[in-house]
């Protein structure tokens, strides 16, 4: 039975909060309408679906929960998806959606096989060569599957199941993670945990824990992991280092643990009847809940395509989806994306601005001063209208200082400077108004004010509160994270040039009558800060090329509906003609041997329906199985000559296929990097040609 058409509808439910969604025959067929909690105050929060098997190890692609029960590997509707027969140990789902591994005994043997995700009972290999495996795991790109087998990590292609590399480890880990980069690989054996750098294959750290490991869960962000250990540990540590940052006990039988998708909270199974959800900035902050039915043993942060975040669960009979909107946002990192944004436009030299402007505007001493203050302004926006719900009262006053503290029960106390002879003023709180306020985030992600005029109505005397030179977003102006300032005007030079390039081929396709005023192509050069495997810093090159085209003029200019070929589209072939051009002349110099260079290619088709097969003349190649981004989310893509284009998201990878065909044969065919080219695509709600485009973002790893 083909399942793609079932779990699509599936994922609908949970949104939906409605048990009558489908029709009756269909919801007698597949048991399809979950039972909800019967709890007032769960019934609109979770939405059970029973199960006649014990649901045991927990995994998902995308919204949709797959478990364990005995031999046998079943969906989130309790359909049997394979019976292995063998008892599974471990079940882990290829991260592009199109399989699964598992991973179980027979006997004295290990049986090590991968199904299809979408069709029942199909397997696609059974790897015979292995009798002796611990330990499964899929690498974060969906491009291999690693086996801890006697002393050994063996890598195998994901798609094409031939083994394609192998290195030996120390002992027989029972479990097996990757951090979100591919960088590293955790080892869990008992207590203890080894991490291996994935480019050098060699040890990089051991961690050893005072209990065994139970659980490991990197944040979405990358930059921390959380190691839980069976005596009710969680420990975390950053991910450059593993250098220890936080550590949780009390925690229980500890059984498993999971980030939600800011990174801010983790979810910690603390026994088969008890979840936490503790607060990473405050750990004192925390939601307890008790599971009626007992057999809790995983829990997973899952976030559904409307944005909202769920935490899925097993219990003795059911799989459980509890909806987490209570949860408060991660305010740092809203802070610091968008002051990031903010920060790199202001760093980009304005039309017309000599340089000698440009270095009188921007020198690092005005550089943490805008920062500051753009931090103040987007935390000031993002508070809204947090005092007016604020409860105001008089707190103590500090005579060596001369000022008095000001309480309030949603935000930090503020210390005012008061004269002693003036304090009779202050008598009754009623009579103080709080104006100009502006706001700051803390070390543990919450508001505080950092400026406020304070008018004393009953003397009529105003006061103010400054604490806007205070030690805040501290990272932000760190070595690590800053961009050494010479390199920021070294890239708007460059942006420059690379903006003289574009004018040059946009006006000799104007010329000749291929492009016009309605097609634009934006170009943007700037070095980004990382890491690299072993943990230092390195900095980036990223060089961004899009375009787009009035809607009116796109048949023309750019991709006609249906086409997918370079040669079709005006604004694709000059935006190549661009980037030939820079990577020719003045960009020459970042394409070096040896070096890394990841290069994102982003094809784009909008909703008009298909109506009918379009051709492909399988001139970029056929595809199956192909991992490619889809609006941000890892899935697949298949492409055929036989089969033709019958969707839309096939004609936006097609088009971007174009173009990576180009920049590999045109620009880097020949000059010994170590390209990764990383296939995305979006296809928009709307329709019309405005929405046919291509970006491409080139990003030289270690560039300087």
């Amino acid at each position: 039975m083909n399942l793609r058409f079932f779990e699509g509808l599936l994922q609908a439910i949970p949104q939906m909060g409605c048990k009558r969604i489908l029709p009756l025959a269909l919801c007698g067929l597949l048991a399809f309408s979950p039972s909800f909690a019967q709890s007032s105050a769960e019934t609109k929060r979770e939405f059970a679906y029973p199960q006649k098997v014990q649901p045991q190890q927990l995994d998902n692609y995308q919204f949709t929960v797959y478990f364990i029960g005995g031999k046998k590997v079943y969906n989130l509707r309790g359909l049997e998806l394979c019976n292995a027969g063998a008892e599974l140990e471990q079940l882990t789902i290829n991260p592009s959606g199109t399989s699964f591994a598992v991973l179980g005994k027979k006997g004295n043997k290990s049986v090590l096989s991968v199904y299809d995700l979408w069709t029942a009972g199909k397997r696609m290999a059974e790897y015979k060569d292995i009798d002796q495996a611990t330990a499964i795991t899929y690498t974060p790109d969906a491009q291999q599957l690693l086996v801890a087998n006697s002393g050994k990590i063996l890598a195998y292609d994901a798609r094409k199941h031939e083994k394609v590399g192998e290195f030996e480890i120390s002992g027989t880990p029972s479990q097996l993670y990757i951090s979100p980069n591919g960088y590293h690989l955790l080892a869990v054996e008992g207590p203890n945990v080894t991490i291996y750098n994935l480019e050098s294959k060699e040890p990089m750290k051991e961690i050893e824990m005072d209990a065994p490991i139970t659980d490991i869960d990197f944040s979405k962000d990358g930059t921390a992991v959380a190691i839980l250990s069976a005596d009710g540990l969680l420990s975390t540590y950053d991910t450059r280092s593993y250098f220890p940052m936080l550590s949780i006990d009390g925690l229980g039988d500890a059984l498993s643990c999971s980030y939600n998708p800011d990174s801010k909270w983790v979810s910690v199974v603390t026994g088969d009847g008890r979840i936490a959800v503790i607060n990473m900035f405050d750990p004192q902050d925390r939601e307890y809940w008790d599971i009626s039915d007992g057999g809790c043993s995983d829990a997973i942060f899952l976030k559904d395509g409307k944005e909202q975040v769920f935490l899925a669960y097993n219990t003795k009979g059911s799989i459980v989806y509890r909806l987490m909107s209570d949860l408060a946002p991660n305010l740092t990192k809203l802070l610091s994306d968008e002051l990031n944004e903010r920060m790199n436009e202001w760093m980009k030299m304005l039309p017309g601005e000599t340089l000698e402007e440009y270095n009188l505007r921007v020198n690092d001493e005005t550089r943490k001063q805008q920062a500051r203050l753009f931090e103040e302004e987007i935390a000031t926006r993002m508070a809204e209208n947090l005092f007016a719900e604020t409860t105001v009262s008089l707190g103590n006053y500090n005579t060596a200082e001369g000022r008095l503290a000001i309480n309030f029960d949603t935000l930090p106390t503020i210390y005012l400077p008061v004269p002693e002879n003036e304090l009779n003023d202050f008598m009754d709180v009623g009579n103080l108004e709080f104006t100009n306020l502006r706001y700051g985030l803390t070390a543990d992600d919450k508001f505080e004010l950092v400026y406020a005029d304070v008018l004393n109505k009953k003397s009529g005397n105003t006061y103010t509160f400054d604490n806007r030179d205070r030690k805040s977003l501290d990272y932000l102006m760190s070595d690590d994270s800053y961009v050494p300032l010479e390199l920021v005007q070294m890239s708007n030079l460059e942006g420059i040039k690379l903006n003289e390039i574009k004018d040059n081929i946009m006006a000799l396709a104007k010329q000749q009558s291929q492009l016009s005023d309605h097609t634009n192509i934006d170009v943007d050069a700037r070095v980004v800060t990382d890491y690299d495997a072993q943990g230092n810093k390195i900095l980036n090159y990223k060089i961004d090329f899009a375009y787009t085209v009035d809607k009116e003029f796109s048949a023309q200019e750019d991709f006609a509906p249906g086409k997918y070929k370079v040669e079709e589209s005006p604004a694709a072939q000059s935006m190549l003609a661009i980037i030939k051009t820079a990577f020719d002349s003045e960009f020459a110099r970042y394409v070096k041997p040896g070096k890394k260079v990841r290069v994102n290619v982003t094809g784009m088709a909008d909703a008009l329906p298909i109506n009918r097969t379009l051709a492909y003349d399988g001139s970029y190649g056929d595809f199956s199985n192909e991992p490619v981004y889809k609006n941000g989310q890892l899935s697949n893509i298949s492409v055929s000559k036989a089969s033709g284009i019958t969707e839309n998201e096939q004609l936006a990878f097609v088009r971007g296929q174009g173009v990576r065909n180009f920049i590999a044969k045109e620009v880097l065919d020949g000059k010994n990097m170590q390209p990764n080219y990383v296939n995305y695509i979006e296809v928009t709600e709307g329709t019309g040609g405005e929405f046919r485009r291509i970006k491409v973002e080139f990003l030289f790893i270690d560039a300087f």
